[in-house]
């Protein structure tokens, strides 16, 4: 069986490496031309995932036409800000292609998720499914046991794609709410890096307990909006990869908050990036979405103070301690 792979970050590559593991043949598309001639040459990713070798069932490519070419299964891999220009490329060849989207995250300026972003270049003739979960792409490149989920409105599209995608290393679960399941995977972003502020100041297990709980809280009351179910909230793409990117070493979100608690400058750490801190992106589509609506959002609002205003790290502190009082909500 053959797969196209779009986007040949940690990520991208991770999955390319799974799918191999179970047989496939993946051609995979790398953006950085530097890269690909590096690659190709080590049959390494020494940019983004170093360490792992490339089966000689992966071929790579940089010619991002060919990917339609090889199969009717496409993934796209891309980082959530270069997804609508990545899938502009090839948008009349993905019309009636099955499409599977691992990039998580919020567009920013239209606020649509990554699902809706590639509706709306194919024009809704592409076949559309997400897959979110908590899942390093460290782990998924050494074959370590990950659970994830699929989520499309087409239940057959989803079912496909998990028999494609499931082994014993990687069970793949099946949902109808790809609103829930794409919020999920976005918003967990953004509150990793608030958990990593949290243990970058040294504030304890019960104030990192309280602080994931009241994300879980914040990310139900956006979901309802769009119609997302809260249960699904609960399930893998929620408190899984919640908890995952919060209390996890590989997490690069929880580690840009790490930094930012160090006093460090928001937009110097994202330039000294070579892999993507999704939550940096994803709070900024948010903070402005949580507005339009009409949201109360406190921790995403006192984030995005720190992040884009450059808000002072304790007085935002300060100012979530001292709301007033509530009743708790779920």
């Amino acid at each position: 069986m053959k797969v196209g792979l779009i986007g040949a970050g940690a990520w991208g590559t991770a999955f390319a490496l799974h799918l191999a593991r179970t047989g496939k043949k993946v051609l995979l598309w790398v953006f950085e031309k530097e890269l690909f001639d590096i690659a190709k040459k080590t049959r390494e990713n020494s940019y983004y995932l170093p360490g792992f070798t490339l089966p000689d069932n992966i071929t790579l490519t940089d010619d991002i036409k060919s990917i339609p070419e090889f199969s009717g299964d496409i993934i796209l891999a891309p980082p959530s800000f270069a997804l609508r220009k990545t899938a502009a490329m090839i948008s009349e060849e993905l019309t009636n292609k099955r499409v599977l989207i691992l990039t998580k995250g919020i567009e920013n300026g239209t606020n649509l998720f990554m699902s809706e972003v590639v509706k709306e270049i194919t024009l809704g003739k592409a076949r559309i499914a997400s897959l979110s979960g908590p899942s390093f792409a460290k782990e998924v490149a050494a074959g370590i046991f990950t659970s994830t989920v699929i989520a499309s409105r087409d239940k057959d599209l989803s079912l496909y794609f998990q028999k494609t995608i499931h082994s014993n290393t990687f069970r793949v679960y099946t949902s109808d709410d790809i609103a829930g399941v794409e919020l999920g995977g976005a918003m967990k972003n953004i509150m990793a890096i608030g958990a990593g502020i949290i243990q970058g100041l040294d504030l304890g297990t019960n104030t990192l307990a309280a602080y994931i709980t009241r994300s879980l809280a914040e990310l139900k009351r956006l979901g309802r909006s769009f119609g997302a179910r809260d249960t699904t909230f609960m399930g893998l793409s929620g408190m899984g990869d919640l908890v995952l990117t919060s209390y996890g070493k590989l997490s690069r979100n929880r580690l840009f908050g790490v930094e930012l608690a160090q006093g460090k400058n928001a937009a110097e750490i994202i330039a000294g990036q070579k892999s993507v801190v999704e939550g940096y992106y994803t709070v900024n589509a948010v903070y402005n979405l949580s507005k339009k609506l009409n949201i109360e959002m406190p921790i995403t609002e006192e984030l995005y103070k720190i992040i884009y205003a450059g808000k002072n790290i304790q007085a935002s502190l300060q100012d979530i301690i001292s709301r007033e009082y509530k009743e708790e909500e779920y």
